[in-house]
């Protein structure tokens, strides 16, 4: 089955963010890569939302990965998949 992916208000504040600075730091051709490769990572996550581990100390919310400098957070439900957040990986962590 097939599940639709949402992003939440604050998953596309973060998204552009990140592909802002993309932008910024390596061009429209590196942040037009990161969008492919983030729209192909979402649609097997669709197919397979549980391709990725859950975060230690909450098992509803795991943490899947675009490339080795950004990740995602999201939470699997009967009918959606619900991206709550991307991350940089280079910045530093949540306390």
């Amino acid at each position: 089955m097939i599940l639709k992916v949402t992003l939440t208000h604050t998953a596309t504040e973060t998204y552009e963010y990140i592909f802002n600075q993309i932008v910024l730091k390596f061009g429209v051709a590196a942040a037009k890569k990161f969008e492919r490769k983030t729209l192909q990572t979402l649609k097997a996550l669709s197919k397979t939302p549980y391709i990725f581990k859950s975060i230690e100390g909450n098992s509803d919310v795991r943490k899947g990965y675009i490339n080795k400098n950004c990740s995602f957070f999201y939470q699997v439900s009967v009918f959606e998949v619900s991206i709550l957040f991307f991350w940089d990986n280079r910045q530093e962590p949540l306390l």
